[in-house]
């Protein structure tokens, strides 16, 4: 109820709006394009006969420089009087080109203009290059120019008694120039009709009008031209913008592309089929020597395709694909209805809500730009009647060609400003920033009615694009997106909505209905209380890998916590024996363990080990082991039972696959005894306060590759001062950035004698600092452990 109601407020704002909104413009519009053609036709033959198969223009023409003036003057004179003057209709009008199957851009053989009404405002023929021959007298070209126009139906007492004859005029070689009586804007603005001349034959006649000011009147409607070109050159002046987050966001696979070429398709397609339909008229205008007038419609339409039509089908794409990656995060829920839409499931509420709460948004929106433009008039600012007939009566199914051209022009401008922008900058500055932004965007990149002055056309315009910016932040992008479209067609189509002729409204109501299409289709749906709902069908894929990314990024957190609550913090003494260890894991799970136990009898009981790789696989197997090293030293310490143990354990959970080597070592710090063994694992260093760097060998098969593990024990005698160093080999296998020259165990080994007169943390530091120097900043490619203990000295 509450979205029919404003929907009708919106329906009754544009009823009300539009008519006041260009009151200078005279009649209702009453002859359609294919009428205005015949009637051209027609009458042209009074001034020969057309060329075979020719090729025709038909197109709205309006003088922009006229209208101006009249909106200017309207402030000090009769409002009515100058829209009933015959000056007044020709500000707006249909113009019919006749070619020659060959003929150059501009180089037209017969030309009309036809007004709204019915009314043949000028009809000419062009002869190439003149006929030549001698000047025909004044007085002849009088009685033939006044013959010409009492056949055309034109009254004596329309004009001032004596014509002006120019001769030499560019294109004839002579004209009659009639004043008219009426002079509706004073002496300083005559006007008329004038009647050409070639070789003495009546060449036809059109209305003629002087301006004095005409450069001032230039220089403000320059300022409407610049606003034109200055979109353009904005929307190539973000996409560098959006292609860089575009490409950088596919590269880490935070988006995928498939629904933006499906978008990317969606607004090319209308956009070559918006030319497919206007292009004759689009193409006006334009001229190169070299091809001919139809050569140029395609001509055009080829530039038109590569330089704006795939810009902006290529905004569409990158907009969507970076505006959904982030919506996705944030505001999920307001992309449903437009993946409904996608998935052709319209049968449904959500959707049904969405489409009703975007079609009456629209419908607002254009009431409201109507009804401001026209309190605006009071302050000298005007609509201008180019924007709202321009394209809307072109081709030969105006109602589609204004839908294809919204679709096109519209669709990847609301992405941008309703999807991308707001979502881009409220996760930097907030709502309220989003929603600004978002305002500022439809402003600068989608202005609904052209209106000088232009500090009035954006005022007005920001009220307009407040409309798709607040649907879409307490709405969704779909409400957003056809509140844009709808209110962009209802606009465009609203000179055939009002039109007196019925073939001309039903194309009016045709593109209206067509642009509310989605809202037909699902209203009946809107008390259904049927949601739609996701399945698993209907992710997107490129969200399935973001999902199961961030699963894994946080099941990689929970193991890491996990890990680090497992790994021991030593404490930097334990009878006696000074201690130093740092462990810097390759990934967010490693693969080392280490462990110092203090036992009863005053020994310790030191442990490195390193599963082959690194990850979650890896970091289970280094939990399990460290775990069943700690139970089985509280019960039996010596080494062989533990190699035993841990053996048997590795070799039931994880067999072959994982690898597990270890280091186990008993330290009695009173008769300096140490007991160790190694099942592939690195060997450890005993290193003296002098510098003697003494490698501690013992070798078996590592944990696991059999049931049944045979170890060597073997003992050394320590000095006082002397350190075990114990590590995993990460450290021996860092390579430098350029190269894979590994570290080395002779690198190694002199780092520790650099080192040896340290303290057990300097020890320690040292040789992971030329570990990191030789490694030169290039990632670890495994874990890299390091356990120090010394013995006290005398």
């Amino acid at each position: 109820m509450f979205w029919s109601a404003v929907g009708l407020a919106g329906a009754v704002l544009v009823v009300w709006g539009f008519p006041r909104t260009l009151p200078l413009v005279p009649g209702k519009w009453e002859v359609s394009r294919s009428e205005a053609e015949a009637i051209a036709l027609e009458r042209l033959r009074d001034l020969g006969k057309p060329s075979e198969k020719p090729y025709v223009v038909v197109g709205f023409r309006s003088d922009t420089q006229l209208e101006r003036r009249l909106q200017l003057m309207a402030a000090e004179s009769d409002r009515e009087r100058l829209r009933t003057s015959e000056l007044a209709a020709a500000q707006l009008l249909w113009d019919i080109e006749v070619y020659a199957p060959a003929a150059a851009p501009g180089q037209w053989s017969y030309r009309a203009w036809v007004s709204r009404t019915g009314e043949v405002l000028m009809l000419r023929k062009r002869t190439p290059g003149g006929r030549g021959g001698e000047p025909v007298d004044e007085e002849t070209l009088r009685d033939e120019a006044a013959r010409y126009l009492a056949s055309q139906g034109f009254e004596p007492g329309r004009f001032a008694a004596e014509p002006e004859l120019r001769r030499d005029v560019l294109g004839v070689d002579a004209v009659l120039r009639y004043r008219s009586n009426e002079q509706v804007l004073g002496a300083d603005y005559p006007y008329g009709v004038e009647v050409t001349f070639d070789a003495g034959e009546v060449t036809g006649f059109q209305p003629w009008y002087e301006d004095p000011h005409r450069e001032e009147l230039r220089s403000v409607l320059r300022h409407g031209q610049l606003g034109g070109i200055s979109r353009l050159v904005l929307l190539y002046a973000f996409l560098p913008g959006v292609a860089i987050a575009f490409l950088k966001r596919y590269h880490d696979g935070q988006l995928g592309v498939r629904r933006g070429v499906r978008i990317f398709l969606v607004t090319l397609v209308a956009g070559i089929l918006w030319l497919a339909l206007d292009g004759r008229v689009m193409s006006r205008g334009f001229g190169l020597g070299f091809v001919t007038r139809h050569q140029m419609t395609w001509l055009v339409g080829a530039f038109a395709v590569i330089f704006r039509l795939f810009a902006l089908a290529v905004l569409a794409l990158m907009a969507w694909s970076v505006g959904e990656s982030l919506c996705r995060k944030r505001w999920p829920e307001k992309l449903a209805s437009f993946d409904a839409l996608f998935k052709l499931r319209w049968t449904n509420a959500t959707f049904a809500r969405s489409a009703l709460g975007g079609v009456a948004g629209g419908m607002v929106m254009a009431g409201v730009l109507f009804a401001l433009s026209v309190p605006a008039q009071k302050a000298g600012a005007w609509s201008m009647s180019e924007f709202l007939y321009g394209v809307v009566a072109g081709g030969p199914a105006p109602w589609l060609a204004w839908l294809a051209a919204t679709v096109s022009g519209m669709v990847p401008v609301l992405l941008f400003a309703c999807l991308l922008v707001p979502c881009w900058v409220t996760d930097r500055l907030g709502s309220a920033a989003g929603l600004v932004a978002a305002m500022v965007a439809m402003v600068l990149f989608a202005p609904q009615l052209i209106v000088l002055p232009l500090g009035w056309g954006w005022a007005i315009g920001a009220v307009g694009a407040l409309v798709p910016a607040l649907l879409f932040r307490f709405g969704d992008l779909l409400s957003a997106l056809l509140a844009g479209v709808s209110a962009t067609v209802v606009a465009g189509s609203a000179p055939a909505l009002f039109a007196g002729d019925p073939g001309v409204q039903l194309a009016g109501y045709a593109g209206v209905l067509l642009a509310a299409l989605p809202l037909v289709v699902s209203a009946r749906y809107l008390g259904s209380g049927e949601e739609f709902t996701y399945t698993w069908d209907d992710v997107p894929p490129h969200v399935r890998r973001i999902a199961e990314r961030e699963r894994q990024r946080l099941e990689l957190e929970t193991a890491a916590r996990i890990q680090s609550s497992i790994l021991p913090q030593l404490p930097p003494q334990l009878h006696g024996v000074e201690i130093a260890h740092s462990y810097l894991p390759a990934t967010e799970v490693g693969g080392d363990f280490y462990d110092v136990l203090a036992l009863d009898d005053g020994r310790l009981a030191v442990a490195v080990g390193d599963v082959a790789g690194h990850g979650v696989s890896s970091g289970l197997i280094m939990s399990m082991a460290r775990s069943a090293l700690a139970v089985q030293v509280s019960f039996a310490p010596e080494v062989a039972a533990v190699f035993a143990t841990l053996n048997r354990m590795v070799y039931q959970s994880a067999r072959q696959r994982l690898l597990t080597t270890l280091c186990y070592a008993l330290i009695d710090p009173r008769r300096r005894q140490l007991s160790y063994a190694s099942a592939g694992h690195l060997f450890p260093y005993r290193v003296s306060p002098r510098g003697a760097v003494i490698a501690l060998e013992a070798a078996s098969y590592p944990l696991g590759v059999r049931p049944e593990l045979e170890v060597r024990v073997r003992t050394a005698q320590l000095a006082p001062g002397d350190a075990i160093f114990l590590y995993s080999d990460g450290l021996v296998e860092a390579c430098p950035p350029d190269r894979d020259e590994q570290f080395g165990f002779e690198r190694l080994e002199a780092s520790l004698r650099r080192h040896a007169a340290g303290t057990p943390p300097e020890l320690r530091d040292g040789v992971l600092a030329d570990v990191a120097a030789w490694a030169g900043g290039r990632p670890r490619e495994d874990d890299q452990t390091v356990l120090v203990l010394r013995l006290p000295g005398l």
